[in-house]
């Protein structure tokens, strides 16, 4: 893939006020992890040298949407009505309703079963676990056919999802893996390893005599916070002439963010490139920079796909790309698996259903749309 050529602009749209991928932005510009577990705040990130060796993937193999065919093929049998004629009832276990993302789900979902026939309850567990809990039960006793569950927490879900799955309900298991494979009938979500795998590849491509780098990432200890970390130091670490300087944690939080960054200009004259978890966390971090006029010298890279994030890096300036999550993929994948599974063609889908994120660059960012953010 040929090296592009790339134009820094001054000027780049400061959305704090936006939510995140994963986590919502509360009024304190702090971010809720429906998602993830807690993790101490303000806690730097471990900069460990040792995480298993990737390569740099082929970027052009990941600038389109994945194609749902792909995961759910066509022979599948989708009915939303059973054969007597009843509507399947569906369960939908949202994490937190005021995530921007899961509100954007929740929408698709309905869309789907007004598309597809099928009856839809669902539950918003407000980030709580025990709430989610007891909403899985509730959907149980309630006689649902299927469950889809994005879990709070994935330690804290994994008993209630397989009682759920040992009581006859097709359980699909969404964005955030449980560890107990036993536990569901098919995980649909991303790979968050991938995701920064691909960002350390395009910065590599846009930075090819290599560079020092500082990370900004989520929760520590949160799977994205792991996963997004090893998909990148995973690359680098086999590129010596690349040097990660620092990481720290944002906790998922917009205000942290721009006070790393903050922390990173004063201590670093020489910052060639920004590997953020999350878009929040880089469009805070331009905002830094532009605050002492640096933002022309430094390229950045993030995970998330947010709208404001696309419409940023349309423009060609610093923010030079994000590892989209397709959620409208995503959905309807994991709306498909579960109706697959219920009409007796779940030996048609994968258990394990990951679906890459979409490379979002310049050339590519005017031709898609988040649907949040």
């Amino acid at each position: 893939m040929k090296l592009r050529k790339w134009i820094a602009i001054t000027t780049v749209l400061a959305m704090l006020g936006m939510t995140g991928c994963t986590p919502a932005a509360d009024s304190a510009g702090k971010a809720a992890t429906p998602d993830e577990s807690p993790a101490d705040s303000g806690a730097s990130a471990a900069t460990a040298s040792e995480f298993e060796s990737l390569e740099p993937v082929n970027i052009e193999d990941f600038m389109g949407s994945p194609v749902i065919s792909d995961y759910i093929p066509d022979e599948c049998n989708l009915s939303g009505t059973k054969e007597d004629g009843s509507k399947w009832k569906l369960a939908w276990c949202c994490a937190d309703d005021s995530d921007e993302s899961m509100a954007f789900m929740t929408g698709l979902m309905q869309q789907a079963a007004d598309e597809y026939g099928f009856e839809l309850v669902r539950y918003d567990a407000q980030s709580d676990p025990q709430k989610q809990t007891d909403h899985i039960n509730n959907a149980i006793t309630q006689g649902c056919d299927a469950i889809i569950v994005n879990p709070v927490d994935a330690s804290a879900l994994s008993i209630p999802m397989k009682k759920a799955k040992d009581a006859g309900l097709v359980v699909i298991n969404s964005q955030n893996r449980i560890a107990d494979t036993s536990g569901y009938d098919c995980y649909v979500g991303p790979d968050d390893t991938m995701a920064a795998q691909q960002m350390a590849s395009v910065l590599m491509e846009m930075l090819p005599d290599g560079g020092k780098i500082v990370m900004i990432d989520g929760m520590m200890g949160s799977t994205a916070q792991i996963n997004r970390t090893a998909g990148f130091r995973g690359v680098m670490q086999n590129y010596p002439q690349y040097e990660i300087v620092e990481e720290q944690s944002a906790q998922w939080s917009t205000a942290e963010a721009m006070n790393i960054m903050e922390s990173y200009l004063s201590k670093y004259p020489e910052i060639d490139a920004v590997f953020s978890h999350f878009d929040l966390a880089t469009l805070a971090a331009i905002q830094s920079t532009q605050n002492v006029g640096r933002e022309d010298e430094i390229m950045f890279f993030s995970v998330d796909g947010t709208q404001g994030a696309l419409d940023e890096i349309a423009k060609n300036g610093c923010f030079k790309s994000t590892s989209m999550q397709d959620f409208k993929a995503n959905t309807a994948i994991q709306v498909m698996a579960a109706l697959a599974y219920l009409n007796g063609d779940g030996d048609k889908v994968a258990k394990e259903t990951v679906t890459p994120n979409v490379v979002i660059t310049a050339d590519n960012a005017g031709k898609f749309e988040a649907g949040w953010g």
